[in-house]
């Protein structure tokens, strides 16, 4: 009977939630602005992150969105390493293109000049004199180049990622991987340290050659966006939508990564929801969080945790929404082999519509931003999509090419879950 009853009002609310007319058009005009040059990548340079930020209160103003205090603006900071100058790398005397041969990783300490390069590979590890003379070395003035091709011998492979912390307290660690991608960093460490595409190496590698200039900003200012909408019967019970809006950032003056289904996805599904919920209030209050600093280690919601605007255990539940762009292959639900029954609502739900091909789960992961609520005891799902583009912190992660195959089914496939409460 009770099966009967949840099923019923699927099918009622699905009949009100597709009466709402979710604009695309809007969606990709979001998508296309959170990820423009100006924003830079929603990270450390050019004010991308703060500018990204007033973009989204903007939004949320425009919306009529309400505020808990008298700002949308929940201020915080945390250390980072920039690359705010000019940067180059050589091998071989050969100049190297960034983001499609090598990334400066955000971690690396200034450096310039040209140094010797030595080699750590299976071979070295597996010829006791050649390690031996190895450990010998002086790498103070050299880079050591890490390269896994050759082995797949387990215990081999972590010693070579091992030597990734320089030990060898090198100049410079090269690490040589099939496929590069960048991250941001919250320290500096006293090395440089070089990601290489491996189909760059077609020579041995003996020299590199380096010009680079890194900032350690010890304290970043930036912010969460905070705004709700109030509930027509609980007003103090809550739904919660989060996304990040941070991104990595840039390198240098032209170099930076748009993250265009990580996350500018998510922020445009957040304002899809707050558009719909203020014109279709639900019984409970609705929140919206745009949070910033994930991409540094999920700091922006950990610090609302630790200083929330209201209290954790009025949530009922909380929705994560990051990278959402795609869809082919259906959707993940992180959290969902924790929270057994709610998984099930979306299956159930999903069985009757059929929003996407499959819906999956996933047990805790400490991930994204729905984490330092999962570890203070809030119901919260980290929801992701499946399959199309794979695309991820690099440049190429960009609005044009987005594909947004299952977004609108999405969107529906959550109102309807989130009208079961």
């Amino acid at each position: 009977m009770l099966k009967q009853i949840f099923l019923s009002c699927i099918l009622f609310y699905s009949f009100s939630i597709l009466s709402f007319p979710q604009d695309l058009n809007y969606t990709r005009k979001v998508i296309d602005t959170l990820c423009s040059n100006s924003m830079f990548g929603r990270g450390y340079l050019k004010n991308g992150n703060r500018l990204a930020a007033n973009y989204i209160f903007t939004e949320f103003q425009n919306i009529g969105l309400s505020l808990f205090n008298d700002s949308c603006f929940q201020p915080l900071s945390y250390p980072v390493n920039t690359i705010p100058g000019k940067f180059s790398v050589a091998i071989n005397e050969k100049v190297l293109q960034p983001a499609k041969d090598y990334y400066v990783m955000a971690r690396s300490a200034s450096c310039k000049g040209t140094f010797q390069v030595i080699y750590y590979n299976y071979l070295i590890l597996s010829n006791p004199d050649s390690l031996r003379k190895f450990e010998a070395i002086d790498f103070s003035d050299k880079f050591i180049l890490i390269d896994k091709t050759g082995t797949q011998n387990k215990d081999t492979i972590s010693l070579l990622k091992q030597m990734r912390s320089n030990p060898k307290k090198a100049k410079g660690i090269i690490n040589v991987e099939d496929k590069i991608n960048w991250n941001v960093s919250s320290k500096a460490e006293t090395f440089t340290d070089i990601l290489i595409a491996k189909p760059v190496i077609t020579n041995k590698v003996k020299s590199i050659t380096t010009d680079i200039e890194t900032v350690f900003i010890d304290k970043f200012s930036t912010q969460n966006i905070v705004a709700f909408i109030k509930g027509s019967e609980k007003p103090d019970s809550f739904i919660v939508f989060t996304a990040h809006y941070d991104h990595l950032g840039g390198m240098g003056d032209s170099i930076y990564i748009p993250g265009a289904n990580d996350n500018a996805s998510g922020v445009s599904m957040l304002f899809n929801f707050a558009k719909y919920y203020k014109e279709h209030p639900a019984k409970f209050s609705i929140v919206l969080i745009a949070f910033t600093g994930e991409e540094a280690g999920l700091l922006g919601s950990s610090y609302f945790v630790l200083h929330p605007w209201f209290a954790l255990d009025r949530i009922k539940v909380l929705l994560n929404l990051d990278m959402v762009g795609t869809g082919d292959e259906g959707i993940m639900l992180v959290n969902g082999a924790v929270f057994t029954d709610l998984f099930n609502r979306f299956v159930e739900i999903n069985k009757i519509k059929s929003y996407v091909k499959k819906i999956e789960k996933r047990g805790e992961a400490k991930n994204s931003d729905h984490y330092p609520f999962y570890a203070n005891g809030v119901k919260c799902f980290f929801i992701y999509t499946l399959g199309g583009i794979s695309e991820y912190h690099n440049p190429w992660d960009k609005a044009s090419t987005l594909p947004l195959t299952k977004y609108k089914e999405l969107f529906h496939l959550i109102l309807d879950f989130t009208d079961t409460f």
